[in-house]
């Protein structure tokens, strides 16, 4: 999930030795080249944690033991996204970046300003290292899509790596309780949360219908669902300061009045998703294992696309963070390239996908036995594989990161009901980023 952070002013350009002087035609070349089989360091910079980074070091581990071409990959932990983002805006500043770093649309537009992500196109169409066309229509159109930025010539300047998508978790027990089928439309979810909500004796709330969580990413993902968009057709202006944002936030805020709705404190929807203290949450289908963790006893439970303005165009924002190149020399830009492209492959993107929760990136990870067994177990992963083709990217131009900040303090200023004109509110913030995008541009 993506975190707010403060985006440094002004980025120092690095050395021409880190930027490795490669122009469109140099990184063609350099990207066809032998590489000795003489060692070659790469260090990832990462923000995996316990299981997930267990399994991470177990995959570099074997790539590094079977590439056969002398490289070794170094994962780093740097913490939280917010710490990576920062240290990295910190090395660019230094002239010591790392080979490879995971990275959000927002970062690399953010480390742009220094110019020093390697543009992976000439490596992804190089006919000796590359991606042939079968494998490129393999990887999900919307995963390539996110990581192309037209405000830097289209580009492909980042590859999918921890990929998932903004989806309904539903408790079935309670809709079945109360008598009701799972909500398709945000008119039907209205109703059905209303009707979940159960009180106690003492008249206090024992359970909602929906437990809200608070970020930019949620409310991209709720105006695409109402047939909204994200930015202006030349990037230049955001488009979500509509109507649908403001149906979504006054929705939003007159479920969190009628007491059908609330905000719980961090991750508390989890652990009262898992006591039935609410029918829906809505999150990255990533979290599966920590809301099955937080079961007291088995439950029945789906996951399930966001409600819809029209179910028959289904949408919703994708969410997951890839992983950037940086110029460094033409033997470990091909060297990382090599690991990306190899951690991309159908048997270890379902291998990860198993391990980790996240999205595997190729449609082709469906046949494979790794899926198909996990599946049979994990069947809300199943279910949140189903959605891919709905997720739409998040924008990647610069200043997108503050942007995320003046949605969220549009939403926590509803929540604390010091909005009396939901609409204006909108609006106000839609001013206050588009300021944003006209100082970035």
């Amino acid at each position: 999930m993506r975190l707010k952070v403060a985006i440094i002013a002004a980025v120092m350009v690095v050395a021409t030795a880190c930027s490795g002087g490669a122009t469109p035609a140099g990184q063609s070349t350099q990207a066809d080249i032998d590489l000795s089989g003489q060692p070659i360091g790469l260090t990832l910079w990462h923000t995996q944690t316990g299981a997930n980074a267990a399994a991470l070091q177990a995959m570099v581990d074997r790539f590094n033991s079977s590439n056969g071409k002398g490289i070794t990959v170094t994962l780093q932990y740097q913490g939280s996204y917010t710490q990576l983002y920062q240290k990295n805006l910190s090395a660019i500043q230094a002239g010591a970046l790392p080979e490879l770093a995971v990275a959000y649309e927002s970062f690399v537009a953010d480390y742009m300003k220094a110019d020093v992500v390697l543009n992976l196109d000439p490596y992804v169409k190089s006919a000796k290292n590359g991606l042939d066309q079968k494998s490129q229509d393999d990887i999900y159109k919307p995963y390539f899509d996110t990581n192309r930025f037209p405000q830097f010539g289209n580009q492909l300047l980042s590859f999918p790596f921890t990929k998932s998508l903004f989806l309904q978790y539903t408790n079935d027990d309670i809709l079945k309780e109360v008598g009701k089928s799972a909500p398709k439309t945000w008119d039907e979810f209205e109703q059905v949360s209303a009707a979940a909500v159960k009180k106690g004796a003492d008249g206090k709330t024992t359970r909602y219908g929906w437990a809200i969580t608070i970020n930019a990413s949620n409310f991209n993902g709720w105006v695409l669902s109402r047939g909204g968009k994200l930015m202006s057709d030349d990037q230049k202006t955001v488009a979500w300061d509509q109507q649908p944002a403001i149906d979504a936030v006054t929705m939003m805020k007159r479920m969190i009045d009628n007491g059908s709705a609330y905000v719980p404190k961090g991750f508390d929807y989890q652990t009262d998703f898992g006591i039935a203290k609410v029918a829906f949450v809505q999150e990255s289908s990533t979290g599966r294992p920590f809301f099955v963790s937080s079961f007291k006893q088995p439950i029945n439970w789906s996951l399930t696309n966001i409600p819809q303005k029209d179910p028959a165009k289904a949408a919703t924002v994708q969410y997951g963070a890839n992983v950037a190149i940086f110029k460094s020399t033409p033997e470990k830009q091909l060297a990382s390239w090599l690991f990306v492209k190899w951690f991309a492959d159908a048997a270890q993107t379902a291998e990860w996908a198993v391990k980790s929760s996240y999205m595997p990136v190729r449609k082709s990870a469906a046949d494979t036995d790794t899926l198909k067994n996990s599946w049979k177990t994990d069947v809300q992963g199943k279910q949140a594989f189903d959605q891919i083709g709905s997720s739409i990217p998040e924008p990647n131009v610069r200043g997108q990161q503050d942007i995320r900040t003046v949605i969220e303090d549009m939403l926590n200023a509803v929540v604390a009901g010091k909005v009396t004109d939901i609409p204006a509110a909108v609006k106000a913030a839609g001013v206050r980023a588009n300021q944003i995008l006209k100082d970035n541009q």
